[in-house]
């Protein structure tokens, strides 16, 4: 089974890893190398001061990234997603997993054996931002996983963020029943993986997981508690939250580009750590680094796609642009076979994502990766009056810094022509298609630059 290493051999063999042998301190350096190649290569720093644990970064910071890890073209990645949620495949249950390979006991204190780092300069302090927590629902055992950001508090307790999603969900359910919540927390995973937990599905997304491998995932159960773990992963740390426990957590960096303020989060009091041989650590540098915005965007874009095309079956792809930190902006094209198909791909995007608050709908001629075309788009094909829509008092999420009361104003624009637009609208100016083909053949007898 792929796991961290088979994609990082991937990501060297395609020559988009760059490893670093440079000294660097776990404090603020390899996010600020990470920063200046947040487009570039992932990076494994294999010097950081004060340890033996290389540390991994800019995994996921281009869509691309995953297509290599899973040995697929670049097209094929909002297909896989999509096809996995659609075709799940159920994990295997294994005994035995490398991440048992080496044992400590819960108090140890997690920044003596691993190079946690410090990521953002008013970050409260040292923090996991690429732990996936795997948890259960206490009434149908139904796992989830989720990328939680975790401050390291002191040996033996993490606080946590859990955004209202499934995992808060679950610990309401605990709290309910006046009963702990058993999780586990897995760093350094495949990013198949990383991807499948951030699918707002109520799927068990260790099964959407195996449709984006095309095989069963193998999970092993962990030491201490009721929960089964990637066999891949590099760390595992098991711990149990007690809803009634809630202690200060952040300030920390997120993706909107501010900081998530100070506040009471849950606590993980840890029970068990256990690790590979030399493991890898992976990070991801929060605030609107491109990895911390595309990993989530890849899994966000397939479920909403997946909504789209259950009313508007000509949607082609989906769109979340790094400017709207892949969570707020949406760019969707469809082949448009009715009025009113590019209104109701608008309302079924805000519907689907409480996040998204301006979306644009296009023809399937324009180019999506390309923000001028989507925006010719929008100059030559929409009417203000006819093509705007604009819902005031929406649902919004917290983090969104223009939330008023948890709402928001959001905006759609409608940049398809008429269904019965004549061809001449969609024709582009330029030379002749086969004229260009041959002069791109010949550039460099042109040019002299053979």
């Amino acid at each position: 089974m792929d796991d961290l290493r088979i994609a990082l051999q991937r990501l060297a063999s395609a020559g988009a890893l760059q490893r670093v042998t440079t000294s660097l301190h776990w404090q603020y350096e390899l996010a600020a190398v990470l920063w200046k190649l947040q487009h570039g290569p992932t990076v494994l720093f294999e010097n950081v001061d004060g340890y033996d644990t290389p540390v991994v970064g800019n995994l996921l910071n281009t869509r691309d990234k995953l297509a290599i890890a899973l040995d697929i073209g670049p097209d094929e990645v909002q297909p896989r997603v999509v096809h996995a949620l659609n075709n799940p495949i159920e994990p295997t249950v294994v005994d035995e997993a490398p991440w048992l390979d080496v044992q400590h006991p819960g108090d140890v204190d997690l920044t003596d054996i691993l190079p946690i780092p410090v990521i953002s300069e008013r970050d409260a302090g040292r923090y996991i931002s690429a732990g996936v927590l795997i948890c259960k629902d206490p009434e149908t055992g139904r796992r989830n996983m989720a990328i939680c950001r975790m401050q390291v508090k002191g040996p033996g307790q993490i606080g946590v963020y859990l955004a209202p999603t499934h995992s808060r969900g679950f610990l309401q359910m605990h709290r309910a029943r006046g009963t702990k919540m058993e999780v586990a927390v897995a760093i350094g995973l495949h990013p198949g993986l990383l991807v499948a937990s951030q699918l707002l599905t109520p799927l068990d997304e260790t099964h959407v997981a195996g449709g984006i491998f095309q095989q069963p995932v193998p999970l092993a159960r962990a030491r201490t508690v009721d929960v089964e773990v990637p066999t891949g992963a590099e760390i595992v740390l098991e711990g149990v939250i007690d809803p009634a426990e809630e202690e200060t957590e952040g300030p920390f960096g997120e993706f909107p580009g501010t900081y998530a303020p100070q506040r009471k989060n849950p606590v993980i009091r840890l029970t068990a750590v256990s690790t590979r041989e030399r493991p890898i650590f992976q990070m991801i540098v929060g605030g609107r680094h491109p990895e911390h915005l595309v990993t989530g965007a890849i899994a966000r874009e397939a479920g909403l796609f997946n909504a789209i095309r259950s009313v508007v079956p000509g949607v082609r792809r989906v769109l979340l642009t790094e400017g709207g930190t892949c969570r707020f902006h949406a760019v969707v094209s469809i082949a448009k076979r009715f009025p009113g198909e590019g209104r109701l791909t608008i309302v079924t995007a805000f519907a689907n994502q409480d996040l998204i608050k301006h979306v644009v709908v296009v023809d399937d001629d324009i180019d999506l990766d390309n923000p001028t075309d989507v925006e010719w788009a929008v100059a030559t094909r929409t009417r203000g009056h006819e093509d705007l829509v604009v819902l005031p008092g929406m649902k919004s999420n917290p983090v969104d810094p223009m939330s008023v009361d948890r709402t928001i104003t959001k905006v759609g624009i409608d940049a398809t022509l008429p269904v019965d637009a004549p061809a001449e609208a969609r024709q582009r100016v330029g030379v002749p298609a086969h004229v260009m083909e041959d002069i791109t053949h010949r550039w460099g007898d042109i040019t002299g630059n053979n």
